[in-house]
């Protein structure tokens, strides 16, 4: 158990917000329950004070207003205007933690800590067969990809799609490395000549299938 050096604001959606998510023709329905079931906690800045509820509402309400808005509606067209202190108090309620702890410190905490992880995994397992590898161990095994379809993914992990059943799972090289000039946009570790052989003959296709219509999303 860990304790975090934060206070927590826990958002409950209110009415008039359910009114306005349920305002766009073809969406999910928002009910009551659901907003209710679906709270969000934002962590933030822990003080030597105990925490001050207005004064921290008049600091981040902003920030969490766009952000809850974002979670329902991306294009900020359909959002309300103008977003003031007094619309965010209509339409969420705000509860302020004073003591957090984190129960699982050895899990991923935040969303960049579970890109590290996964990189990581990466660079110590074979991408067939998921064996574990030790540095100086294994081979690596490099595609070219489309850069431009996966810009976001830049120095990150890739899952890569083979068929219905397996994944797997390799790095995309950092844009500018000696990597990417090469041509190795995607780069898998294989521990054996036959898993090399494997990810030879089924990441292309699996790229192919990424990329595919169906695949525009992901």
């Amino acid at each position: 158990m860990s304790f975090l050096y934060r206070f927590g604001i826990t958002i409950t959606r209110k009415q008039p917000y359910i009114e306005w998510a349920n305002s766009f023709e073809d969406g999910v329905e928002l009910t009551e329950e659901l907003a209710h079931d679906r709270r969000t906690i934002y962590l933030v800045p822990e003080t030597t004070q105990d925490p001050d509820h207005d004064a921290l509402l008049d600091e981040f309400w902003e920030q969490i207003f766009e952000t809850e808005l974002g979670a329902w509606m991306t294009d900020d067209v359909d959002w309300p205007t103008p977003l003031t202190r007094e619309l965010f108090d209509c339409w969420f309620d705000a509860e302020v933690t004073g003591s957090v702890y984190d129960l699982t410190p050895e899990e991923p905490l935040t969303h960049l800590d579970v890109e590290f992880s996964d990189l990581e995994a990466v660079m110590h397992c074979c991408g067939w067969c998921e064996a574990e590898l030790d540095d100086h161990t294994g081979r690596l095994v490099a595609f070219k990809a489309d850069r431009t379809r996966l810009a976001h993914r830049a120095g990150l992990a890739v899952a890569v799609p083979i068929d219905d059943e397996r994944t797997v799972i390799g790095a995309m090289s950092p844009d500018e490395s000696d990597a990417a000039r090469q041509g190795e946009d995607v780069v898998f570790r294989a521990c054996s000549r036959r898993c090399e052989k494997l990810l030879e003959k089924s990441v292309p296709k699996g790229l192919n299938r990424l990329f595919a219509p169906a695949h525009d999303d992901a």
